[in-house]
């Protein structure tokens, strides 16, 4: 009974570990609708998308829930006072488990969504 609980307990540990690292090798970034003028809504969207992908086993944010942190709009500010600050900050520290692993396109998106959390 204790080798079924250690290696249920494992595998539960590996795929937690596994979700904080999600490798998404696509680096096209997403195309912009007919008629758009700016990125935007598109940026935001996909920083909602990159955030629950890879961000939501550590962190909660607006009304994404998941990890224990939660990230607080006013903190993010307070914490940082540029975008560039927090995105150097997300790019060199973030994933936990993988700092870096993100594409560039995918750390400007979630930094947007970040900063732009109210």
């Amino acid at each position: 009974m204790k080798r079924i609980l250690g290696l249920g307990l494992f595998l539960l540990m590996f795929g937690l570990i596994s979700a904080c690292s999600d490798d998404d090798t696509s680096k096209e970034p997403a195309s912009t609708p007919a008629g758009q003028t700016t990125s935007e809504p598109a940026t935001a969207v996909a920083g909602d998308d990159i955030f629950q992908k890879s961000c939501i086993t550590c962190h909660s944010s607006g009304d994404i829930t998941g990890g224990q942190v939660k990230l607080d709009a006013t903190k993010i500010h307070s914490d940082f006072q540029k975008k560039e600050d927090l995105y150097g900050f997300v790019e060199q520290k973030m994933p936990k488990s993988a700092p870096g692993s993100l594409s560039k396109e995918q750390y400007d998106a979630v930094v947007n969504y970040l900063w732009d959390q109210k």
